[in-house]
């Protein structure tokens, strides 16, 4: 009874620590880092000792008694036909005798070598048990949504450029005719200037947002997405903002943080969140009081918010968000974007309550300047935090009434949020 109460616990116990180290790194949610890396590690060798541990409670049952006693228990102890010979030395039994009884040599028995074989084959089932496990938790624990799109339209229309050609970007082929044409124009100009370039920039990147028409357009999670970014078109800006980027220090003055955060923007939109973060440390430190580009600088740190959670770093998110809110002179609509950002990262820091209330004031300040889209979004993110929290019932509802204020917007960025959402429900 006392070899069953101490053994158990030294087998469950690193098989428990094996399968369920692993829930740590998938609650996370993050790039794998060297924490990540240490916790697979250790799970690794208490599958290992778990495997040990249980192929020794086994060599107990079905081993010789004699090997017990010998290897355990410390012992001088052999056997032939039932006979036990305690205190006997291998030298005073005959050679031939040794190696009936014993097996290969004076250090390693033959049960030696099948309890060496039988933990090379129990590590199978063991670490199959672990990539088990490592599926159902990833099914089971959440797995918060996230929308890489939610400041594509804000920042478009944000623009200076597009200011000049109607106040809002627009997918529409009104608007994108528009673009077209200011393209033509601007870049017939001889020897453009910074602004002139800047300018041109900024068209090609509002070229770069195309809508999907074909089953070949790319796109990143489903086929029911409105628009996509197209990386060739998008690279024309990087080229023509690089062009301001490389000239004297001097002459580039004023331009530098505009021209580094819209280069930000292009990786963002390609999904390289390292290189877009890079962009825009090097854009905030590169910002001065003569500011040429116009662009503001809240959204800059918005971008930079939006790059540091899609990276799982919510902390560093919350850093540039709190900026942003320390503002009292921002306006109403800015104020809340920058709040329903800081909810979207306390969601995903699994603070739901403080989510949620950041998010009910957000609301009132949508409301209050009667904007549709940011109603939009706010019904969109309680529907992933109640999907988070597993409330279904609460979270169609809420992607029901995203839906509904999301109809006849002409933003297929909130459309493509909203096909995310309706995806993870899928799932």
């Amino acid at each position: 009874m006392k070899f069953w109460l101490t053994s158990l616990p030294i087998y469950l116990i690193p098989l428990s620590l094996g399968l369920g180290l692993p829930a740590v790194v998938i609650w996370r949610r993050n790039p794998l880092d060297w924490m990540d890396f240490s916790l697979y590690i250790i799970a690794m060798l208490m599958l290992v000792l778990a495997s040990i541990s249980f192929c020794f409670i086994g060599s107990r049952l079905l081993f010789p008694k004699y090997w017990w006693m010998g290897q355990v228990e410390g012992k001088d102890v052999f056997e032939y036909d039932g006979i036990y010979f305690l205190g006997l030395r291998l030298s005073r039994i005959p050679t031939r005798l040794q190696r009936m009884l014993f097996g290969v040599d004076d250090q390693m028995r033959n049960w030696d070598l099948v309890y060496g074989v039988m933990v090379l084959v129990m590590l199978a089932p063991h670490f199959l048990a672990f990539l088990t496990a490592h599926r159902i938790l990833d099914e089971r624990l959440p797995n918060p949504e996230i929308f890489p799109e939610s400041l594509h339209q804000t920042m478009l229309s944000s623009l200076p450029v597009a200011q000049e050609l109607g106040g809002s970007w627009s997918e529409s082929p009104a608007f994108k005719a528009r673009v077209e044409k200011t393209l033509q124009e601007a870049s017939q100009v001889p020897a453009p200037n910074n602004e002139q370039r800047f300018r041109i920039a900024q068209l090609q990147m509002m070229k770069a947002f195309v809508r999907r028409t074909r089953a070949s357009d790319p796109f990143l999670d489903s086929p029911g997405e409105v628009l996509f970014f197209s990386r060739g078109q998008g690279s024309k800006a990087v080229d023509t903002l690089q062009f301001i980027l490389d000239q004297p220090e001097l002459q580039r003055s004023g331009w530098s943080g505009g021209a580094l955060a819209l280069i930000g923007f292009f990786h963002l939109s390609d999904r390289n969140f390292a290189m877009a973060e890079e962009f825009f440390r090097q854009s905030l430190a590169n910002w001065g009081e003569a500011n040429e580009s116009r662009m503001p600088l809240y959204h800059v740190l918005l971008l930079a918010a939006q790059t540091a959670l899609l990276q799982g770093d919510e902390d560093k998110a919350i850093e540039h968000l709190e900026t942003i809110l320390l503002n009292d002179r921002l306006p109403n609509l800015a104020y809340a974007l920058a709040m329903e950002h800081y909810a979207e990262a306390q969601r995903l820091k699994r603070t739901p309550e403080k989510a949620g209330e950041l998010l009910k004031k957000a609301m009132e300040y949508y409301k209050l300047e009667q904007n549709r889209g940011g109603l939009a979004r706010i019904h969109l993110r309680l529907a992933a935090l109640a999907l988070d929290e597993g409330r279904r019932k609460d979270a169609r509802h809420e992607l029901s009434i995203a839906s509904s204020l999301a109809f006849g917007l002409n933003d297929g960025f909130m459309l493509n949020m909203v096909e995310k959402l309706v995806l993870a429900f899928s799932g």
